[in-house]
């Protein structure tokens, strides 16, 4: 596991919640014909003319909009998946470490985004020390 992988985690997670919002905009999507303007006239005396908007049903239109809102769902989907299998790995890291000092640094600094000075007031020691502590973890278990 490598620092670069750990630090792309916050935007895993923020990554999947806006590929569910695209994914919600696509369901709650209409894929009837578009509106259009008409002539119109009032029903009773003076029958004066005007224009309204009617919602009409275009059925190749709206074949050919489903088709292309499918396959962007589809797409998305998959992306979602990726997302979320990228970080369902890197968690099961941070988890498995069985030093409790360094699982709750990478806590704090990959899961929850707490920068290095907050990490180190929360440890009660330098910005530095937590840094280090991390690296030093890291290149460590790359050896073993």
């Amino acid at each position: 596991m490598t620092k670069k992988e750990l630090e792309q985690l916050i935007d895993l997670q923020k990554e999947i919640e806006e590929l569910e919002q695209s994914i919600l905009k696509i369901e709650q999507m209409d894929i009837g014909g578009a509106p259009v303007k008409v002539n119109a006239s009032r029903q009773n005396f003076p029958y004066t003319q005007s224009k309204t908007t009617v919602h009409g049903y275009d059925p190749i239109l709206a074949d050919k909009r489903s088709r292309r809102l499918y396959e962007k769902r589809i797409l998305l989907d998959e992306r979602k998946r990726k997302a979320a299998e990228e970080e369902r790995r890197l968690l099961c890291y941070i988890n498995g470490i069985e030093e409790s000092r360094i699982r709750r640094i990478m806590q704090f600094r990959y899961i929850e985004g707490l920068t290095w000075e907050r990490i180190g007031d929360i440890m009660h020691c330098d910005r530095t020390t937590v840094e280090k502590m991390i690296a030093r973890y890291i290149k460590n278990s790359k050896s073993e």
